[in-house]
């Protein structure tokens, strides 16, 4: 491959490429160790980010990080085996310089390809399309234990679905068709490799080892004289902030291959070596030549690389969680910066095809979920609305929500292709005679928000009597706003004709929302946030039930066990409890504007405490917002927080602190405001009906529910 002299400038500035100076480097390490090679306070971060990750006695990595043992566990030869399935031979077409190109690349989450800039030399997909012919991605392009050749598995490149690149960092990203060229084999069997953003994957004197495609050939790895080097290689030279230097072998076709440290982390996407030049500068060849640059070129295989360097996946994953990279806010790179997005040892199953968790038999899951009876005691709400007789149907598996998973996929999708959305109203502000806002999201929580395919400023999704925004991250609603009309409800439509026909909306893109491959199996009901009951109203029946089968939205659900969900067939779920005593149980049947209720429901998000299950942060809490007229028509607002904490031991997390209490507290809404991230309107503040001052969790506040 021919390098361009000024990306080679640019890659190597600052770094002296005299020879003898960066032997006399990798003769000094083995001399000594990491705490006197590595600043103090990064050795401790080191020593962190190896006991979060590593895969043997952690005392044992710890000794191989400081110099002291250089013993590798056997597993290290298997580890590395199943993170090279995620490393691909990349090759086009070259249409403008009419010849063929051969690189490295890797997966780094599902169906998005990791590579150099300089390898796909492209402001964008048009621009890409219009210059590389036939680009493909090739797995299992490798020997194999017998000394064998694998078959080759070609993936199409797909640049018109997403296409990014940053030539300052010389990272290219781009989509990968799902099945390969034959449609036999599923690109998911090729795992990905987590770009972990945190510093201290890498210190001076650890290894860096490189898997890559070098000219192209059968995948090969660098493990041989791989010492990483020093950021500051002396007084006058010094590797900027991104790079990170080290002394791997490699070859022209290396360029975007993946290196690792000593526990499998990728560290660096390799970009380019560092040339050896004479006095004057010049670039020299690998015996000694002065090689020609007069078109501003040079023969990559010709020169005497010295050392390589790679740009640090800390400073990759900055740049794309920067708001000012336009792609920062789609969906294929939003999944890089969930929580369930993690290389941490109790994870590594997220990454890894042939770990997937399922439950053997969801029905023992769903009875052993339900709590141990606890003391009941009343919920003293003073609401005066309206209430029809609704008649609940059977929700268990096979029944109600869940029949939708008996259906076939076509048809499913087919009622999702049938909606019309034109006339979908949303939630009404003024729907109580006065103007009750729907919360907003802050600035933090807009970045993580699911945007409208056809408006990219806009995040709301319209139902009939309800709005809801959608976390492209969490994959589940943000938020679902609600007005409910008791008095125009129709108690014929919950006489056994409920069917939950389950859809994702295609207003928003079907990657940032849960489906029925993620519930199958799983233990959890698909949680309505906004209640099909209480959207079960409207002019004509027709109308009514139409409201309520949209409210089986996948952007109006977030998993919830039974045992919270569920208030019917010996379940006592405290959601569901608590909807019916608001809205059914011991309320006036009133008339005007005391039947009418705005009602906010959602998840409370804890990125650091949330357990991740099927590659998805699940919220363990939820808050529900009712705004109501209270006897002398005042508008008053009382909020709920409840958790499923305690009901979830048979679910299959990866992570899970099992000594959380489980309680339902009345809470003040300005304190769901701070857990939420959304503001509430003045309104809705000035009417709650908590005390200020009593958000400490008392005897007094714990709702328990059997």
């Amino acid at each position: 491959m021919k390098l361009s002299i000024e990306f080679i400038e640019r890659s190597n500035k600052s770094i002296d490429s005299n020879k003898l100076k960066i032997d006399k480097l990798l003769d000094d390490i083995p001399k000594s160790t990491a705490r006197k090679l590595d600043p103090p306070e990064f050795v401790e971060k080191r020593k962190d980010m190896i006991s979060a990750v590593v895969t043997e006695a952690v005392f044992d990595a710890h000794e191989r990080y400081i110099g002291t043992n250089d013993l590798l566990p056997i597993n290290y030869l298997a580890a590395g085996y199943k993170q090279s399935r995620s490393v691909g031979l990349v090759s086009y077409f070259d249409k403008m310089k009419q010849r063929p190109v051969a690189a490295t690349g890797f997966l780094i989450a599902p169906g998005l390809l990791l590579t150099n800039h300089h390898v796909f030399p492209a402001p964008d997909g048009s621009a890409f399309a219009d210059r590389f012919e036939d680009a493909t991605v090739d797995f299992d392009h490798e020997y194999d234990p017998n000394g064998g050749e694998r078959p080759n598995v070609p993936f199409q490149l797909q640049p018109e679905r997403f296409f990014h690149s940053s030539e300052k960092l010389d990272i290219a990203l781009v989509a990968v068709a799902p099945n390969d060229h034959s449609g036999t084999r599923s690109l998911n069997e090729q795992g990905y490799l987590v770009l972990n953003g945190k510093r201290g994957k890498a210190g001076y004197g650890d290894f860096a080892t490189i898997i890559q495609h070098p000219k192209g050939e059968r995948k090969k790895i660098a493990l041989r004289r791989n010492d990483i080097l020093p950021n500051k290689l002396d007084a006058h030279n010094e590797l900027p902030d991104h790079v990170l230097g080290y002394a791997s072998d490699t070859a022209q076709g290396s360029s975007g291959g993946a290196v690792f440290n000593d526990q499998w982390q990728a560290i660096a996407l390799h970009s380019a070596g560092v040339p050896r030049r004479d006095q004057e500068g010049k670039i020299l060849g690998k015996k000694g030549e002065v090689l020609d640059t007069t078109n501003k070129e040079v023969d990559g295989e010709l020169v005497d690389w010295i050392c390589n360097s790679g740009i640090r996946i800390s400073s990759i994953m900055a740049h794309l969680s920067d708001p000012q990279v336009t792609v920062s806010r789609l969906p294929i790179i939003m999944q890089l910066f969930s929580s369930g997005y993690t290389d941490e040892t109790a994870f590594l199953y997220l990454s890894d095809p042939s770990k997937e968790r399922s439950v053997s038999n969801p029905d023992n899951v769903l009875r052993s979920s339900v709590a141990a009876p606890m003391q009941k005691a009343p919920i003293n709400i003073h609401i005066s609305i309206g209430a029809g007789d609704i008649s609940v149907t059977d929700t268990r598996p096979g029944a109600g929500q869940n029949r939708a998973n008996n259906s076939s996929d076509l048809l499913q999708e087919k009622w999702a292709d049938d909606i019309d959305y034109s006339k979908c109203a949303g939630y009404d502000e003024d729907f109580m005679g006065v103007n009750i806002p729907m919360p907003e999201p802050n600035a933090t929580l807009l970045r993580k928000l699911a945007y409208l395919k056809d408006n990219s400023s806009s995040y709301l999704l319209r139902y009939h009597h309800i709005s809801t925004i959608q976390h492209a991250i969490r994959r589940v609603p943000v938020l679902s706003a609600m007005n409910v009309y008791a008095k125009r409800r129709y108690a014929e439509l919950g006489k056994g004709s409920r069917i939950d026909n389950w859809y994702q909306d295609a207003r928003i893109d079907s990657d940032v929302q849960l489906d029925d491959a993620f519930y199958a199996r799983s233990g959890f009901d698909k949680g309505h946030l906004a209640r099909r009951e209480d959207a079960e109203w409207g002019t004509t029946m027709a109308n009514a039930k139409l409201a309520a089968d949209m409210t089986c939205s996948y952007a109006n659900a977030a998993p919830q066990v039974p045992a919270l969900n569920r208030n019917i067939f010996g379940y006592h779920g405290l959601w569901g409890e608590l909807e019916m005593l608001l809205l059914e149980k011991g309320v006036k049947k009133e008339s005007g504007k005391y039947g009418r209720v705005c009602m906010f429901s959602g998840p409370i998000f804890k990125d650091d405490t949330d357990p991740v299950f099927k590659g998805v942060q699940v919220a363990l809490d939820f808050f529900k917002i009712v705004v109501w007229y209270n006897d002398k028509e005042e508008i008053r607002a009382t909020a709920f927080r409840l958790s499923q904490k305690d009901l979830v031991s048979s679910i299959a997390f990866e992570a899970l602190d099992a000594d959380l209490l489980f309680v339902s507290e009345q809470c003040s809404i300005r304190s769901l405001a701070k857990a939420t991230q959304l503001e509430f309107a003045s309104i809705i503040l000035d009417n709650d009906t908590y005390t200020e001052g009593n958000d400490d969790l008392t005897e007094s506040a714990i709702i328990k529910l059997v």
